[in-house]
């Protein structure tokens, strides 16, 4: 009796632990403009990033955001550095932390006219080093998702 206790608690912290209870420690805010969109036309994935109010994000290495491959959606790039996205950074000490707060990251694609029509998602992640309280940290990632609807355009010529 008790080895079947064990072996329960066991494959309940290998649950917990494992899989994919990773610690939220930004709130992403992911979404798309417009949200239907039309095979062949323009639309933006906007970006808000907050870090939870233990961290702070640490300028180096940078912060990075990472598009997954989706074959609906074409984009110029599929990686931006912070670098690039105009974020403002404090120094406190000597660490330069990123001032990420209340700051929208806009991203444009377009949508393929091939593309499948109904609900579409575009997902990534967000590469950061996040620096505690107590001056350790951490580099990490979390991922986002954004749905849109990708709607038949008739003004495509389908010759098939």
């Amino acid at each position: 009796m008790q080895k079947k206790i064990f072996i329960t608690y066991i494959l309940l912290l290998i649950f917990l632990v494992g899989g994919n209870s990773q610690i939220k420690l930004l709130k992403i805010e992911a979404q798309v403009s417009p949200y239907r969109i039309k095979q062949g036309n323009d639309g933006t994935l906007k970006l808000k990033i907050e870090p939870i109010p233990a961290i702070k994000i640490a300028s180096h290495p940078e912060l990075r955001i990472k598009l997954s491959d989706n074959q609906d959606i074409e984009c110029n790039k599929y990686f931006f550095n912070s670098s690039e996205l105009g974020f403002k950074t404090i120094k406190e000490e000597n660490t330069i932390f990123l001032e990420i707060q209340d700051k929208e990251i806009p991203i444009t694609f377009k949508l393929k006219e091939d593309a499948l029509l109904g609900t579409r998602r575009i997902h990534g992640e967000v590469i950061f080093t996040a620096v505690f309280r107590d001056n350790w940290s951490l580099k990490t990632y979390q991922r986002f998702t954004a749905y849109f609807e990708s709607r038949k355009n008739p003004q495509i010529n389908r010759n098939f």
